[in-house]
């Protein structure tokens, strides 16, 4: 279990400043540590978001760009990828790797701010972003991207698992104690409340690897 950069100013400064240090070494270092399960874990992510030829797709906290470039092949040259992440050293590896991607737009902002995008993209992506954004922000992050899909739109979100209960809940309330202890919070999130009360409909859960990490899928429109 691995945490990602910080993606909303109003976290601590010290754990981004950490992130900026490692920007270039992130994927890899995680890809190690994880043995691999970090990459499949998003892999499987963009899969179930499914992005396709021409359209507009919006990476939340997109770190080094790495799924932005996934994404960016997808959609083709007729479509677009808009990364937003606030660490400016995520930012400049993203650029550096990926910025010859005529289709692909990388931005340094804040996620809690508002975003200037209305029924904008076709699909809005955030991987381990939502738990590390403040109790009272998450609403208004999940509003602007209600906000900014098209009427059509789809959003995914993966992220942990807050509904785990048992030997598996202990297991993660023990790594957030060490690790995320400024966003224990989010083991009591009501995802479905929050997405429900933005005006989402069709809500799809795909529990992975062990239940332990959860992959949401959620429409803008019911059909």
């Amino acid at each position: 279990m691995l945490c990602p950069v910080r993606c909303a100013l109003s976290q601590d400064w010290n754990r981004v400043d950490f992130f900026e240090k490692i920007a270039s070494s992130y994927d890899t270092i995680l890809d190690l540590l994880s043995i691999g399960l970090y990459r499949r874990f998003l892999r499987k992510a963009v899969e179930i978001l499914a992005p396709g030829k021409g359209e507009r797709i919006l990476d939340i906290c997109s770190g080094t760009g790495r799924v932005a470039s996934w994404m960016a092949q997808a959609v083709g040259s007729g479509g677009e990828i808009v990364g937003m992440d606030m660490a400016a050293g995520m930012v400049e590896v993203a650029k550096s790797r990926y910025g010859g991607l005529t289709n692909t737009l990388f931005l340094q902002k804040d996620v809690t701010e508002p975003w200037g995008y209305q029924n904008y993209f076709d699909g809005i992506f955030a991987s381990f972003s939502l738990h590390e954004i403040g109790e009272t922000e998450r609403p208004r992050v999940i509003q602007q991207s209600f906000m900014a899909l098209k009427e059509k739109g789809r959003m995914v979100i993966a992220d942990f698992n807050p509904q785990l209960s048992g030997i598996r809940r202990i297991l993660l309330l023990i790594f957030f104690k060490l690790f995320e202890r400024e966003n224990l919070d989010f083991l009591s999130l009501k995802l479905e409340e929050i997405l429900e009360r933005a005006g989402f409909r069709r809500i799809q859960t795909f529990p992975v690897l062990s239940g332990l990490f959860l992959i949401t899928i959620v429409y803008r429109n019911q059909n």
